[in-house]
């Protein structure tokens, strides 16, 4: 089966990135998103099926949000928007991935 290592390792630089954003700006809500970004990254690891759904769901939102703010002007918002991107584009396959394995498993049954 496949690993969301790719999607664990996005969303723990989405952290990392959102708790210094936190330090610098002494903002309390980018110190919960960080920290939510966090658990989320360490939910994938354990293959949570309800972690996964909430990662897919936060990164599809940070995704929409990104883009707006690109349009807007935002430059920044890019490494953002491709961060979401990526981890939205893992998260998808591994759904597929892992849906199919059951389809299969089923028909052999």
């Amino acid at each position: 089966m496949k690993r969301l290592t790719l999607a664990t390792y996005l969303l723990f630089l989405n952290g990392f990135l959102l708790l210094y954003y936190a330090y610098s700006f002494g903002s309390i809500v980018y110190l919960a998103f960080g920290l939510l970004s966090m658990g989320l990254a360490y939910g994938l690891v354990k293959e949570n099926r309800t972690t996964i759904k909430i990662a897919l769901i936060y990164s599809a939102i940070e995704f929409f949000f990104a883009l707006l703010f690109l349009i807007a002007g935002n430059l920044l918002s890019a490494v953002d928007a491709t961060i979401s991107f990526l981890t939205l584009h893992d998260i998808l396959g591994y759904i597929q991935e892992v849906t199919r394995e059951e389809i299969d498993g089923k028909e052999k049954a």
